[in-house]
């Protein structure tokens, strides 16, 4: 439950609000100025935006290509497990086939490879192949593999790296790097396939980008608008027959379904088996072929759901268990929840599971998780933050302590040998409670402003879907409304998980109080807390339901109190 409603605007949006009034507190809200309405609403073509990369290293880079294609030599792209390490890879590896170079892809096993670049793995693949690479180019991974990537450019192969996470002081000393952490690495893998063919895909830059969680702003709003526009009039065979087996219409596929749709079934191949499976969906030549894999990664798609809620019911209980026991920070259930940090140590976890788990823990008790999927010599970690702590530079001071360590302000993994996880436990807990000891940890939820219940209509539903696509730094707008009266309610679904209400406004007129329709979903345990008649605020964004052939507003609940 949050702590505290922050309003963007103290403007209580009522029916007598114009158009061009409710879309102006919108834009303001997002602090975009009026004369850059049009580039918001009809965003560039973005070919020609510029991406903000060094202009020397992106032509170094384009040379050394050309002149691998030219002279016949072998390239290898080293991509990342996740929708936007596969996506990045997908689209550099098509452009550069199509272009007729000798270049084959390389997505590591999340368990057998591990996280970044690894030589042995690049050497494993050299041999397996029985080639030699002559050029390396990395995509979402290789900013900080500086040791790694000495060791296979000691071997006579030439290094170009396509990353976008955060660099340490020392950059790898390799013929080009294209960097900038404003993008994806599947933007910029996009980018630099573009000097190549100017019609690289840009659906998979659109999918890496959102599921990714970049800003969807300025030229990631770009790459959105346009990738989604080309996903839903002609999508690569492999993201044609995924959006098939997800059941989305291909004409109106989302933002939102790249992000919880689309990008869960890309990346839960590889959470639990091997992520080539979703390289070759993407990279498929024909329908039949992609179909095989589609179908395939929605099933691993079913048994990741199933694994992970065995896996967050075993750290829920155990972070119950110590709370009730009052048990200190550091003890032998292996779990820290004192204070400001979340730690958990176990068995049982999968590794391919516990960056969600960690994200799960993270928005609940609003503090950062650490979560360890704990092996025989070497255990994995996955870290979720929250906005008050960069857990990646705070990782780094640790640096000793583990084995490898990449990531972002949010987000970050790492390879921990299993005797040292007790230490490390005890190092990090106290460096975070330091770190946050004199901030008070309050999670909030941030709304537009107030609306009345009359202002929610057809015409404002579809005057917020103008600013779609949204993502962060453009989320779907909230509204607070105060004082609405239950008329009505019942539970939806086999199991009741949803809570189904129709509300009014008692405070208005009593010709113009019209009811609205409210669902609030994984709500349904609130069921019983309320009566008809009883007076409740909500959190809730507008929607169009559309049923029957009939259109009508409703409300998408967020939080109820009162």
């Amino acid at each position: 439950m949050f702590s505290e409603i922050i309003l963007k605007n103290k403007k209580i949006i009522d029916k007598s609000f114009s158009e061009s009034d409710f879309l102006d507190l919108l834009l303001k809200n997002r602090q975009i100025k009026k004369s850059d309405y049009d580039d918001f609403f009809k965003p560039h073509f973005p070919i020609d935006l510029d991406f903000n990369v060094n202009k020397k290293e992106l032509k170094n880079a384009t040379n050394r290509v050309n002149l691998a294609i030219k002279n016949n030599e072998n390239i290898l792209i080293y991509g990342d497990y996740d929708v936007d390490g596969i996506t990045a890879t997908a689209i550099l590896w098509q452009v550069l086939y199509q272009k007729g170079a000798k270049v084959l892809p390389f997505i590591p096993d999340r368990e057998a490879d591990g996280y970044g670049i690894k030589s042995k793995s690049f050497f494993d693949f050299e041999t397996q192949k029985k080639i030699h690479f002559d050029l390396l180019i990395t995509v979402d991974n290789g900013i900080v593999a500086n040791l790694e990537l000495e060791k296979i450019a000691k071997k006579n192969t030439d290094i170009i790296i396509v990353d976008h996470h955060l660099p340490t002081e020392d950059l790898p000393k390799v013929s080009a790097i294209i960097h900038s952490t404003d993008f994806s690495g599947a933007a910029l893998s996009w980018f630099f396939s573009t000097q190549f063919d100017k019609n690289a895909d840009i659906g998979l830059a659109a999918a890496g980008t959102v599921a990714d969680c970049l800003p969807l702003v300025s030229i990631n709003r770009s790459i959105v608008v346009h990738g989604l526009k080309s996903l839903r009039k002609n999508p690569n065979h492999g993201l044609k027959k995924l959006i098939e087996v997800s059941g989305i219409k291909q004409d109106s596929v989302s933002a939102y379904d790249l992000g919880f749709v689309i990008g869960p079934r890309i990346n839960a191949v590889g959470r639990l088996s091997n992520p080539t499976e979703a390289l070759r969906l993407l990279c498929s030549q024909n329908s039949i072929q992609a179909d095989k894999y589609a179908q395939n990664l929605d099933k691993f798609n079913k048994d990741r759901q199933d694994i992970q809620k065995e896996n967050l019911k075993i750290a829920e209980e155990i972070i119950s268990r110590d709370v009730l026991q009052n048990v200190s920070t550091l003890n032998k259930k292996n779990v820290s929840t004192q204070n400001k940090l979340i730690f958990i140590s176990h068995k049982e976890f999968l590794p391919g599971i516990i960056g969600l788990i960690a994200g799960r823990l993270t928005e609940k008790y609003y503090l950062p998780s650490i979560i360890i999927s704990v092996g025989d010599e070497y255990s994995k970690g996955s870290c979720r933050s929250i906005k008050e702590l960069n857990i990646v530079e705070s990782l780094r001071q640790f640096n000793d302590d583990l084995v490898d360590l990449g990531g972002h302000a949010g987000a970050a993994g790492f390879t921990i040998k299993t005797t040292n996880i007790k230490k490390f436990q005890n190092k990090i807990t106290d460096y975070i409670n330091q770190q946050l000891k004199d901030i008070d940890l309050k999670p909030t939820i941030i709304v537009e402003s107030e609306m009345k219940l009359s202002a929610v209509n057809i015409k404002n539903c579809r005057l917020i879907g103008k600013l779609e696509p949204f993502g962060i730094d453009n989320t779907k707008p909230l509204f607070l409304f105060k004082n609405l009266r239950i008329i009505q309610k019942r539970v939806l679904g086999s199991t009741g998980d949803h809570l189904k209400l129709k509300l009014d406004d008692p405070n208005t007129n009593k010709l113009e109080n019209i009811p609205a329709d409210a669902i609030a979903f994984k709500k349904g345990d609130l069921d019983n807390q309320f009566q008809n008649g009883d007076l409740i605020n909500i959190i809730a964004s507008l929607d169009l339901n559309i049923w029957n052939g009939q259109t009508s507003p409703q409300l998408i609940v967020k939080e109820i109190f009162t």
